[in-house]
This record gives C-alpha cells, sequence and structure tokens, in this order.
C-alpha cells in the first residue's frame, strides 16, 4: 500500500478530478446497499465519511462485545470507497499506477451486464416487453461490440418475427368470423440475468419468451472468459470427455429426481424419447462454484409442467 501511496502522491492530478469524484461517487451510492437494503451513505468528504464510518464501527463493535466488524458491499461499491477515501478518483494517466491498482483483487471485476436499450409496445396486436442487455467492461472492445450487436440484433429478430406471426394470426382470427375485440394481443418478451460474474468469469442468459395461441420460451447462453475475452465451451470446463462427462452426471440426477413425488421425465414408455446425450452445442451457464450448469428448456427432456430443467455437472478433479 506504501508504494501504490508514493506513486499516487506523485501522479499529476487532473483538472477534472472533481467533476469525475462527483460522478463516481453519484453512481456508487446507486450500487452500495447494506445487507437490509438501506443505502450506505458516501460523503463526497473524505474526512467526514472516514469519521462517520469510524463512529459506525465503534458502535456495531461495542453491540458485539467488542467483536471487529466487516462489512460485505459489492465490489464496484467498495472500489468506490477505496478509491475515494484513499487515492482519490478519477482518469490516472500513470501507467504504473494503473497497472498497480489492477493487481488489487477488488478492483479487477470491472465487467458488467446492464440494459442497454429498453423497448415497450402495446396495441390491440401485440404487447412487448424488451430489455436488451449490454455487457460493459471487458478489456477487448471488438469482442465487447461483437457480443453487444449479437445480441439486440437477434432480440431484435426475433420480436419482429414475431410480431408478424401475431399480425398474420389476428388476420386469420377476422377472416374465420373472429371479433377483432376479442382478439388477445401476443405477449413478447426480453429480459436477462447474470448469474455469475467474477474477475474470471461472466456468465449471463438472454430470454426470449412468447405467449399467444401456445406459449414458447428459448434461452441465449454467454460465457465469456474475462482474461482472454473468449467464449468458454463445455470442453473448456470439463475437458475433452466433456460429452460422456455430463451424460453420466445429467442420467444420474435424472434418476435420483424421477424418485421425487410427481416427477416424470421422458422415457420413451410414451413414444418420447427421453434424455440420451447432451449436444455438441448444449445450452448451459457458470454458477458460482465455477461448474457448468447444463439446461433443457421444458418439453425437451420432460412434461411442460416440469418446467426448465438444470443440471450441474462437477468437474473431473484437475480441471
Amino acid at each position: 500500500m506504501k508504494q501504490l501511496r508514493d506513486i499516487y502522491e506523485r501522479t499529476p492530478i487532473p483538472a477534472e478530478l472533481e467533476e469525475r469524484v462527483n460522478a463516481a461517487l453519484a453512481a456508487a451510492k446507486d450500487e452500495i446497499k447494506t445487507e437490509t437494503g438501506e443505502y450506505i451513505a458516501i460523503n463526497k468528504n473524505n474526512k467526514d465519511f472516514a469519521a462517520a464510518e469510524a463512529k459506525q464501527e465503534r458502535e456495531e463493535r461495542n453491540k458485539m462485545g467488542g467483536k471487529k466488524v466487516f462489512k460485505r458491499v459489492g465490489a464496484a461499491a467498495a472500489a468506490a470507497v477505496i478509491l475515494t477515501a484513499g487515492f482519490g478518483v478519477g482518469v490516472i494517466k500513470n501507467e504504473a499506477f494503473a497497472a498497480s491498482v489492477s493487481d488489487i483483487p477488488l478492483l479487477g471485476a470491472l465487467a458488467k451486464v446492464i440494459t442497454g436499450e429498453e423497448i415497450t409496445k402495446v396495441d390491440d396486436v401485440v404487447d412487448i416487453h424488451m430489455k436488451i442487455p449490454k455487457v460493459e467492461g471487458l478489456s477487448d472492445k471488438t469482442v465487447e461490440n461483437r457480443i453487444n450487436n449479437e445480441i439486440r440484433d437477434k432480440m431484435t429478430a426475433k420480436v419482429e418475427e414475431a410480431e408478424r406471426r401475431a399480425i398474420e394470426d389476428k388476420k386469420a382470427w377476422i377472416d374465420t368470423g373472429g371479433d377483432p375485440k376479442e382478439y388477445v394481443p401476443r405477449y413478447i418478451s426480453v429480459d436477462y440475468s447474470v448469474k455469475t460474474l467474477t474477475d474470471d468469469v461472466l456468465s449471463f442468459i438472454v430470454s426470449e419468451m412468447e405467449i399467444g395461441a401456445n406459449a414458447a420460451y428459448d434461452l441465449h447462453y454467454y460465457n465469456i472468459d474475462l482474461q482472454t475475452n473468449k467464449d468458454l465451451t463445455l470442453k473448456d470446463l470439463l475437458g475433452e470427455n466433456y460429452i460422456a462427462i455430463a451424460n453420466e452426471q445429467i442420467a444420474a440426477q435424472i434418476a435420483e429426481r424421477s424418485k421425487e413425488e410427481g416427477a416424470v421425465f421422458f422415457d420413451g414408455s410414451d413414444g418420447i424419447e427421453g434424455f440420451k446425450s447432451i449436444s455438441e452445442n448444449q445450452g448451459f451457464y457458470i454458477d458460482g462454484k465455477g461448474h457448468p450448469v447444463i439446461v433443457f428448456n421444458k418439453y425437451e427432456i420432460a412434461p411442460g409442467y416440469m418446467g426448465i430443467l438444470e443440471f450441474e455437472v462437477t468437474p473431473p478433479k484437475g480441471l
């Protein structure tokens, strides 16, 4: 820390520092919450903030019989506090300082997924609600742009196609004597869910749902190695024999779950073939343990009431 402080003190302070401090503090205030959901107030005056923190810690330590109090806050929020209280906030152009800070684990996870675009369209044909995610903070901007463009283009195309089907369905409804006022608009949604974000891995799912005469649900998976900016595959996580490893564990889990009351999996007895093997492009996300979780959509290996089915696969030792 002494080395970091020495480097910092030799670093010229940018003219726009105050503006960047205020912006960073405002952003941090939105991100930092206590476990009870209340905001941790960040005073832009470092001395006031430090004093308030010290007082709060003393009070909490007294309540706990003098024990040291450790607070859990998000990485982005903690990073903002550290930079504000210890070094200052802003774009520091000193390469040595930047390299030193990047080695601190707390400050390593800069990638994030945000809502890049939100679209709503409601009329007598469709009821559309889209939250299109956007990845930020990858070190390779070409990869970042490729992912964002792919998501936006793919989801936009799928929603436009769903809207075309809705228009055709309503026309058919009217042509066959249906009352236009009784036609139920097709519900279409796009949303996303971040499954894992660490210094090394970003894993998230983009979901598309369509409800009309029938219901359809589609999932799109993004698993990124933040160190190499490459897409992670099941082969990367499970090794060369990833198909056999996954098949064995999934089959065992299906057998175990089948013992539960009401649980049914296709097994060929009713003419519908059950689980045999994952595919080479099998959908999966990565959980907090770094394990792949293989996902099957409704009706793939079980009746629809069983919902979307997930199977965590443990990598072989040494991977």
